[in-house]
């Protein structure tokens, strides 16, 4: 039985250790915490990691947003973590207040946070991470230094393949699975940037036991949301969609509503062609649905719109 996610048992330690570009990994060699940072890229690409690893060493508060986006957390948890002196704060003054999936955050967050950014930049450094960096308001964002993680050119996409291939060839080597260089380049052309994605595989891979990859495994396993993209070109049943969408996804909505943005449309291409033409469409309205998030109290109630939004224009 396998007792421990590879997604933390492999999580990276130091920075050289993590996949990263050039122009990151040289900012932060020596982990220094000047100013505020906002940590911005595609899911699994190691966001939350790095902001662990520059915090270590300073008292830090853990905060994910998505979950804690109340007016109250700021006023409680957070306001009260940088006021606070402890003996157990050894020798340094410096707080770190990290703010995962800062993205989730509602209005009211994002308008009490920036008063206490303020308020305690003496002694207190925040970094924050996000998938979707329009989805805060520009006067938070100017709070920070804005570090991207997606490539900004052809040659920094090339490289962090290159270095994404070879870490999962040595993932898989190290727990007993061989791949042909064929299946590799697809699992990294399906999976890439996201290697937490990627590593959830490989682990129910190893559940089952299965000691060799080659494309039919990939394609066999190579959708994360499979069930509900065959419900959506299905003939709609309100009621059911809603019970399966509420009982089990409601607390994977981030990672549902991009799947539905990229993985579904590569799962059309591949299985149903006769959907092809809806492709824009569909684009359109997730594109819709993750600009207004934060805007929504609940985000269960934004993936059930987009949900059935998709449907329409899949039944049309």
């Amino acid at each position: 039985m396998i007792r421990e996610l590879l997604t933390e048992k492999l999580r990276p330690k130091q920075v050289e250790h993590m996949i990263l570009p050039k122009r990151i990994r040289a900012s932060f060699k020596e982990k220094e915490l000047s100013q505020h940072l906002l940590l911005v890229g595609s899911p699994g690409c190691g966001k939350t990691t790095l902001a662990k690893i520059l915090a270590e060493g300073y008292p830090t508060k853990f905060i994910n947003v998505s979950d804690e986006s109340s007016v109250d957390i700021i006023r409680g948890k957070i306001n009260d973590f940088c006021r606070s002196i402890s003996i157990m704060d050894g020798n340094s003054s410096t707080k770190v207040v990290i703010l995962d999936e800062f993205d989730g955050a509602s209005a009211q967050f994002y308008k009490a946070v920036r008063g206490t950014i303020e308020k305690f930049q003496g002694n207190t450094r925040f970094i924050a991470t996000c998938n979707w960096l329009n989805n805060i308001p520009k006067p938070v964002q100017s709070r920070f230094e804005v570090i991207n993680f997606d490539p900004v050119n052809a040659e920094e996409e090339e490289y962090l393949k290159d270095e994404w291939q070879k870490r999962i060839e040595l993932i898989l080597g190290k727990v007993g699975m061989t791949i042909d260089e064929e299946s590799l380049a697809e699992f990294t052309r399906v999976n890439f940037p996201d290697l937490r994605n990627a590593l959830n595989r490989i682990q129910s891979w190893m559940v089952d036991g299965t000691k060799t990859i080659d494309m039919v495994k990939i394609k066999n396993s190579g959708w994360s949301y499979v069930d509900l993209y065959n419900i959506l070109v299905s003939k709609p049943d309100p009621v059911n969609n809603y019970q399966i969408l509420v009982g089990q996804y409601g607390t994977k909505v981030e990672d549902v509503m991009t799947a539905l943005g990229g993985e579904f449309i590569d799962w059309i291409l591949g299985n149903r062609t006769e959907h092809i033409n809806k492709i824009p469409g569909i684009i359109v309205k997730v594109a819709e649905h993750q600009s207004q998030r934060a805007l929504v109290i609940d985000p269960v109630v934004s993936l059930l719109s987009l949900f059935f939004q998709i449907q329409k224009i899949i039944n049309q």
